[in-house]
């Protein structure tokens, strides 16, 4: 498995959680009506979820655990294959769901916005660690031959 796309997707989330947290915590007071640091915290909750499911589609692969159909359904797989805890699961599903209303051009509730970052940017982190963990305790997929068996899927990621 490539190690460094996890170490460097985990970067990526790590920045990403810690920008969208600077924007709130600058003064909650006022990010209700700043819309300039709302949007900043959204892209970089959007983008700590994008390098997520791009890690998670790397390990599904990898592992040859299934290939999923949306990025809801890699989170659910990984819970399946004991990557991560089911509850991890769905409270990823749902900050995934705040991210699919903004790319859907839906106005996602200021409210959820705020949930995430003060509860929810922990989970990326949880996330990304026992993506991490499992990837090094586990030896990849092989086929019969001895090769690295990889699953059909984007080869950018």
């Amino acid at each position: 498995m490539d190690q460094d796309l996890l170490v460097s997707k985990t970067g990526t989330i790590e920045r990403c959680c810690k920008r969208a947290r600077d924007e709130y915590e600058k003064d909650p007071t006022t990010f209700v009506g700043d819309i300039t640091r709302q949007d900043a915290a959204t892209l970089n909750v959007i983008r700590a979820w994008e390098a997520a499911v791009e890690m998670g589609d790397h390990v599904l692969a990898d592992r040859g655990l299934g290939t999923a159909h949306d990025e809801r359904e890699v989170i659910t797989l990984l819970a399946e294959h004991g990557w991560i805890e089911p509850t991890l699961a769905e409270d990823l599903k749902r900050t995934g769901e705040f991210c699919r209303a903004e790319w859907d051009y839906q106005t996602a509730p200021l409210p959820a916005l705020v949930t995430i970052i003060k509860r929810g940017l922990d989970d990326f982190d949880v996330y990304a660690r026992a993506l991490l963990a499992g990837a090094t305790a586990l030896p990849a997929a092989h086929d019969a031959d001895g090769t690295e068996e990889w699953e059909a899927g984007d080869p950018a990621i």
